[in-house]
């Protein structure tokens, strides 16, 4: 996001003392210098608070999170540590990119973190016991027999290491699928989310498929494919279409059923999407430790 700190340190574009990072996380000392060695962990894909962000990069967060603070104990002699996070105004949170603070603790250095209020036990019970949890559902359509399907794709560098995931679901069936290559395009590999997750279609007449992709999104809803096939697989600027190949293959995927694309807002809050962005990521995890 163009105005939010945390990502424009994540960018590079502001400095940081930085005490640890992997392909989704980057972690750094917090500027406040509050608490000896209070570092901020942040992912480096922006959501706004814990409620948007996929479980996979929650995962990796609370995962850099405990070797962040085991860090602190075993090397640099402190004796626990806090981890801490605000999920909105009201609870604290003043940049709206979800973080953890990991808050190095020592015996009796007389810090205290959480309120110190002694009817607030018997409120959280009571608070939790109204709590009710939606889970997030696959979209309502008009056409309920459609296979709905998500896909993504990611690369490290493009070209460079990539991954491509897809969701599908039908009545309340739900099929993820996942892979990478180690050396391609961004581009490729959303081409290759749509495709598998098509090619792994057993049996439905419609298909609904929903990609951040303006790329494979126009293709089909502005007819660009249409083009390039009189053109004799020419653009209007009369090169060769990149990724013909994945086209072709795609296009073969489509004729078996009834198939619409829509756009969806990339790095949003589209709980789907994001899954699709974090399998895909993970793919890339897997190829760059192999």
């Amino acid at each position: 996001m163009k105005d939010c700190v945390f990502c424009k340190i994540v960018n590079g574009e502001l400095p940081c003392y930085k005490i640890y990072e992997d392909d989704f996380v980057l972690a750094f000392l917090d500027i406040a210098n509050d608490i000896e060695g209070h570092t901020v962990v942040v992912p480096k894909k922006h959501y706004e608070s814990v409620c948007t962000c996929d479980n996979t990069t929650l995962c990796r967060l609370i995962e850099a999170c405990k070797k962040i603070g085991k860090h602190y104990v075993d090397d640099c002699g402190f004796d626990g540590f806090n981890i801490l996070n605000n999920a909105g105004q009201c609870a604290g949170q003043s940049v709206m990119h979800v973080h953890f603070h990991v808050y190095p603790r020592r015996n009796n250095d007389g810090k205290w973190l959480a309120p110190n209020n002694p009817g607030c036990d018997k409120e959280l019970e009571e608070i939790w016991k109204n709590i009710k949890i939606e889970t997030a559902a696959t979209p309502k359509l008009d056409d309920e027999n459609a296979v709905v399907l998500y896909t993504d794709g990611a690369c490290s560098g493009n070209p460079g290491a990539g991954g491509w995931a897809a969701i599908l679901s039908y009545k309340g069936k739900e099929k993820v699928l996942s892979g990478g290559e180690e050396n391609t395009t961004n581009n490729r590999m959303e081409l290759m989310a749509v495709i598998s997750g098509l090619e792994a279609i057993k049996k439905a007449e419609k298909v609904n498929i929903f990609s951040d992709s303006a790329y494979v999104v126009n293709a089909f809803n502005q007819n660009w494919l249409s083009s390039w096939q009189a053109n004799n697989w020419k653009t209007s600027g009369k090169g060769e279409v990149l990724n013909k190949d994945l086209w072709q293959r795609l296009l073969a995927a489509t004729e078996k059923f009834e198939v619409e694309f829509h756009k969806v807002k990339g790095h949003s809050d589209n709980v789907f999407n994001n899954r699709c962005d974090a399998l895909a990521r993970e793919e890339i995890s897997k190829l760059k430790k192999d």
